[in-house]
């Protein structure tokens, strides 16, 4: 189905693998028209559809459509409003994904769920430098290398150099 949509490309990584590409795309392109601050909201307006009955694309976005009419005061509602005029196909889109969804296992949604968390945390740790304390912990561990470029790396070495039972010698 080719790249993700702008925007979206660093948001999907390891937690994605499991999604069928289609269905993974569908998420992607209906959430690409979205800010990240609406699309907890956009995907509830898809998810409650669902939820209520609707088992069919046409039916989910008819539902989700009426439902924002009723919350025009929301923002997330306001946007899925325009999506219906400017790209009705992204908004099936996303209906579709919701449909996957909903047919999910609650264990299967919650190991995505936790993939997702770890995957944010990873990026987090990434985009951050090691702390006081981890620089520390290396010291006493007796390493000697270049500073570890950030908070993901640091805690590896550590186990790398606990792991070994000695210190190393860098």
């Amino acid at each position: 189905m080719g790249a993700p949509p702008p925007g979206l490309a660093g948001s999907v990584r390891g937690w994605a693998v499991g999604i069928p590409n289609d269905i993974l795309h569908a998420r992607l392109t209906f959430l690409s028209y979205f800010p990240p601050e609406q699309r907890s909201a956009a995907n509830n307006f898809l998810l409650q559809a669902v939820r209520a009955g609707c088992n069919e694309p046409n039916q989910v976005v008819g539902y989700a459509l009426e439902t924002a009419r009723c919350r025009y005061h929301l923002e997330a509602a306001q946007t899925l409003l325009l999506l219906s005029n400017l790209d009705p196909e992204a908004l099936l889109a996303g209906a579709r994904w919701a449909l996957w969804w909903e047919s999910l296992s609650p264990e299967e949604k919650r190991r995505f769920r936790e993939e997702r968390a770890e995957e944010a945390i990873a990026r987090w740790m990434e985009e951050n430098p090691p702390t006081e304390k981890q620089l520390r912990y290396l010291t006493s561990l007796g390493y000697r290398g270049p500073e570890p470029a950030n908070r993901l790396e640091a805690p590896r070495l550590i186990d790398e150099l606990v792991g070994r039972g000695k210190h190393a010698r860098h």
